[in-house]
């Protein structure tokens, strides 16, 4: 009795990071690439499986089926952590059919889907770039909400969206950061790629990976900006940080 309980404490604490690929999804889902280098489109469920094509970063596919026997599937990511998923049966948007990893694939639009000129989600141009991406995938729900400030804060303040999501906004001297909250069941591996993407790619930065008290965390090479995904109270965080 003791061993099942002690099996299922440590089950409970260690399962949401090693969580597979997007969250639940089923035939006639719509999910995008998220894979920069783009995404292998294979014949069979197996990274043996003969190349059909390569889909694009960016590219949406939909679901075929989600009732197949699921063979997992890992890629490294950094010692010590791999993206885990499945290969899922698609068809992509020129009717091509076949499998591919879902571990990089998502609901959100990838982060260069956002315009580089006018964004006519904030026509105004006050948004921060987490705000714009956010709404870019979900309209906002309610108004700011302000939080404390000190003197060296510019602002500071919580905006949530009709999917779930929440960000909360901290700039000052010295630096910035902004904390997305995702709504469930986004995955560590969903944040992970979004803010890679969102924070290095949109800069054209390099960035290294490494695992920190068990997060995933991105540096940039000058050490100046930072992406950190955590779990919290069954929620996926991710924290941008930059140093002024």
């Amino acid at each position: 009795m003791k061993l099942k309980f002690l099996t299922a404490f440590f089950s409970a604490i260690l399962l949401p990071f090693f969580v597979y690929s997007v969250g639940p999804y089923k035939a006639g889902d719509q999910l995008t690439v998220h894979a920069v280098s783009g995404l292998v489109l294979r014949e069979t469920a197996s990274p043996s499986g003969k190349k059909i094509r390569t889909l694009e970063y960016g590219t949406t596919v939909t679901v075929l089926a989600d009732g197949l026997k699921k063979t997992p599937h890992s890629v490294e990511l950094t010692k010590g952590y791999s993206i885990k998923g499945y290969w899922v049966k698609v068809r992509s948007g020129e009717g091509k059919e076949g499998f591919v990893f879902d571990g990089y694939l998502s609901r959100y639009k990838i982060p260069a889907s956002l315009p580089n000129d006018l964004d006519p989600n904030d026509p105004e141009g006050i948004m921060t770039l987490p705000e714009r991406y956010l709404v870019l995938n979900s309209p906002r729900k309610g108004g700011k909400v302000d939080l404390q400030k000190y003197e060296t804060t510019y602002q500071h303040f919580k905006q949530a969206y009709a999917n779930g999501d929440e960000v909360e906004v901290n700039t000052g001297e010295g630096g910035s950061e902004y904390s997305i909250r995702f709504h469930k069941p986004v995955t560590v591996e969903e944040a992970y790629l979004i803010g890679k993407e969102l924070w290095f790619g949109m800069s054209d930065m390099n960035a290294k990976t490494s695992l920190r008290k068990g997060n995933l965390v991105l540096n940039s090479e000058d050490g100046l900006m930072e992406a950190e995904v955590a779990l919290k109270d069954g929620f996926v965080y991710l924290f941008l940080r930059r140093a002024d």
